[in-house]
């Protein structure tokens, strides 16, 4: 029974799978919380390779970090 008022339980622990799907598909996702981006944006940051993600895509997460934080 899925309801629409409940606010999903943020995490922010998540696998590289998981973090792989969101810096290439959900960086501007308003389900999933700020601190979890962050986490996935860092996980694909360490990767020993890249082969799995575009230059494009770690661009993008890099403008996103600019777009939310005052460096």
């Amino acid at each position: 029974m899925a309801d629409d008022k409940l606010i999903r339980f943020p995490t922010y622990n998540i696998s590289l799978t998981e973090a792989i799907e969101i810096v290439k598909h959900r960086l501007y996702d308003d389900t999933v919380p700020l601190q979890t981006i962050v986490c996935a944006i860092e996980r694909v940051a360490e990767m020993e390779t890249h082969n799995s993600i575009s230059k494009n895509d770690l661009v993008n997460a890099l403008r996103w970090l600019y777009e939310h934080y005052e460096f």
